[in-house]
């Protein structure tokens, strides 16, 4: 459902364009190949038109071949714009990484060309990117940073994708209410145009958000609509995917034999035009639905093309549904080895869709430690033998002397005279060697300082480990454990389903600020000084923690300046601004109230991060930024806590030059203060 949705969002930036029927394709052709450059120039746009909609890899040939001459005869406008072509067909046949890296290298030419309306225009293209690979608190964020601008030009024809695509997010959130504002803005704009291209991305929009909430009537309402206008344009691309979420409409319908003629006619469009994400999807709806009526062969078939269009694309998600599917195939007509081999690969790739991350971050930072450890061990031991090795060719040195002293005793003055000399030559050398001894000590007393740091971080982190996330993990396991009971009776199953969301999110955020703990304690933290826009920032971290604060029927508010500026590292401040919000959200009762504003003040910018919520009482609030103590005290939902989280804002603060305090009075609520220089 994911790559359909994005296949969608793509016919949003990218309509068919119309061409005179006395267009020759041949005679376009001969010209792109033999005329000169600039002549060449303008066959190429044509021929891109024309195949852009139904075979974007013959479009995108013909777009790098633009590439080229552009680059020869530096054409740098034109240039820019085929990097721009050549990222959405890249991201139309499947290809997200590589349209990515041409989005980038189509804004590096806008920028330079101080083209704003195009450079806002492709960081849309780039949050269609950020959305295909799963980062929906980004994509928003990009959104809504083009919509303010859009919105302050009156720019209709843009404003249009924007809120489509927001609409699409908010959708994947299951945020109906949301997205559904955005789309009906959206649809009134198409409706009052006589553009019928962006009417048509309205129907797709607003069919999925119905789709979504189930009610499938208007779904195949507006979803019918779509396909009338698809069909008159010739739109290949766009009738593909409309087929396909009919079929899913009647594949929720119980009509099973017409979900699969739909889904044949979405594969067999999606072949024509070779756009593989969408026949990817295709071939695993179409499998599924003929195992559901026992065509098991002819499942098993669709699940093999899915498997293999899945790994040529990288689509882990579909091809781990792939694998489960074809499993239950071969074991209902009792092909048990196969069964078993591929419920195998379905069971390891969801295995490491969902560990592999989590468990490589901690592998790495206990690789880390542990080589590094062992690294200032040995360097500690080899400069320690250098130390006894000198101190004893010192004495050796020394006796040596004073024997031949006394033999030359009895010898003449003169030859008194020369060892007098060479003892004083010794003598230099000696404490030379010793000065040099003396500053080879004090490094290895540095080392064993900052290894005595090293296992003091080591004892912190597994005493979280063993301890805070051990109890989390505990608390889950306890929960699953009563609702898995046979005797268990769910009198309050949304209760025990509240208090197990809240571990788990509490179990996140534990590790993703120990991960950054550690790795600050270990590896230290590059800084990136940077202009940051403080209402824009606060509200990406508001809509990423929304879904918190609405589980407690908490309301946020974002009071800061829209025009403040302050001087500080992104990521940092990004985390700063997360734990403050997050922990505003943990202690702040059902119902409650969070105002976040910002004041210039004796130049800084000051941000208040005020909740109504529960306090901090004096005994805790004079412990809160001790590092010794970190105390830690139970949320209005029973969420706990490590203290990392506090200790972590104040080091970021400090080192971006600024200061984080706090004031609170108990079950009277608190308030945050994080100070940062002023933008320039």
């Amino acid at each position: 459902m994911k790559h359909i949705l994005l296949f969608l969002s793509l016919t949003v930036f990218y309509f068919t364009c119309t061409f005179a029927q006395g267009f020759n394709k041949d005679s376009i052709l001969q010209i792109a190949q033999q005329a000169p450059d600039k002549e060449k120039q303008q066959a190429l746009q044509l021929l891109i038109q024309y195949y852009k909609n139904n075979d974007p890899q013959t479009a995108l040939q013909y777009v790098m071949q633009q590439i080229e001459v552009s680059q020869r005869i530096n054409d740098e406008a034109t240039l820019a714009k085929a990097y721009q072509n050549a990222g959405i067909l890249s991201f139309r046949v499947g290809n997200f990484q590589r349209a990515k890296e041409f989005y980038l290298q189509a804004l590096e030419k806008f920028t330079q060309q101080r083209n704003t309306d195009a450079q806002n225009e492709v960081n849309s293209y780039l949050g269609a990117v950020y959305y295909a690979n799963g980062n929906l608190p980004l994509a928003a964020e990009t959104y809504l940073k083009a919509l303010r601008y859009y919105e302050e030009k009156n720019d209709k024809a843009a404003l249009l994708n924007i809120l489509s695509s927001l609409g699409s997010i908010y959708s994947r959130q299951n945020n109906f209410s949301k997205a559904l504002e955005y789309n009906l803005r959206a649809l009134r704009i198409y409706e009052e145009s006589s553009d019928r291209f962006r009417t048509l991305v309205g129907y797709d929009n607003i069919g999925n958000i119905y789709l979504r909430q189930g009610n499938l009537q208007k779904a195949e309402e507006f979803f019918n609509k779509s396909l009338l206008v698809y069909r008159e344009l010739n739109n290949k691309a766009g009738e593909a995917s409309t087929l396909y979420q009919l079929g899913t409409i009647a594949d929720k319908q119980n009509d099973i034999e017409q979900s699969i003629v739909y889904y044949g006619q979405s594969i067999e469009m999606a072949k024509a035009i070779k756009a593989q994400p969408m026949q990817a999807t295709a071939e695993l709806a179409l499998a599924n639905n003929l195992s559901k009526i026992k065509l098991y062969q002819q499942a098993i078939t669709s699940y093999q093309n899915a498997i293999r269009l899945a790994k040529q694309l990288e689509m882990k998600i579909e091809l781990e549904e792939a694998y489960r599917g074809i499993s239950q195939s071969y074991a209902a007509i009792k092909q048990q080895q196969k069964a078993t081999t591929f419920g195998e690969l379905s069971r390891e790739l969801k295995d490491s869709l969902y560990n592999d991350s989590n468990i490589k971050k901690l592998a790495d930072l206990q690789l880390v430690y542990e080589t590094e450890k062992k690294q200032q061990q040995i360097e500690l031991l080899s400069k320690e033998q250098q130390l006894q090795e000198l101190e004893l060719k010192r004495e050796r040195e020394s006796k040596n002397f004073w024997a031949y002293a006394s033999i030359v005793l009895t010898i003449v003055f003169v030859v008194l005279i020369y060892f007098s000399v060479q003892n004083k030559r010794i003598a230099n050398n000696l404490r030379r060697q010793k000065e040099e001894l003396e500053q080879k000590n004090a490094e290895v007393l540095a080392q064993k300082e900052q290894l005595n740091q090293l296992n003091n971080v080591k004892d912190r982190f597994f005493s979280i480990i063993s301890h805070d996330l051990r109890n989390n993990l505990a608390t889950m396991k306890l929960y699953f454990d009563l609702i898995s009971h046979p005797n268990y009776k769910p009198a309050d199953h949304s209760e025990a389903t509240k208090q197990i969301s809240a571990s788990v999110e509490n179990t996140i955020d534990l590790l993703e600020n120990l991960l950054v703990w550690a790795s600050a304690q270990i590896k230290g933290v590059p800084i990136h000084i940077q202009k940051l826009q403080l209402h824009s920032l606060i509200q990406g971290n508001v809509n990423l923690l929304q879904g918190n604060a609405h589980q407690k029927k908490i309301s946020i508010v974002n009071n800061a300046d829209e025009l403040a500026c302050a001087m500080g590292d992104m990521d940092m401040i990004h985390l700063v601004l997360r734990n403050l919000i997050s922990n505003a959200i943990k202690f702040t009762n059902d119902g409650g109230t969070i105002q976040i504003s910002s004041e210039e003040k004796n130049g800084k910018q000051i941000i208040c991060i005020q909740d109504n919520g529960v306090g901090i009482s004096k005994e805790n609030l004079s412990k809160l930024f001790n590092q010794h103590l970190h105390p830690s005290t139970k949320g209005t939902g029973n969420e706990k806590g490590t203290g990392l989280g506090l200790m972590l804002c104040q080091d970021f603060m400090v080192r971006n030059q600024g200061a984080i305090r706090v004031e609170s009075e108990k079950g009277k609520g608190t308030s945050f203060y994080i100070e940062l220089p002023m933008a320039g």
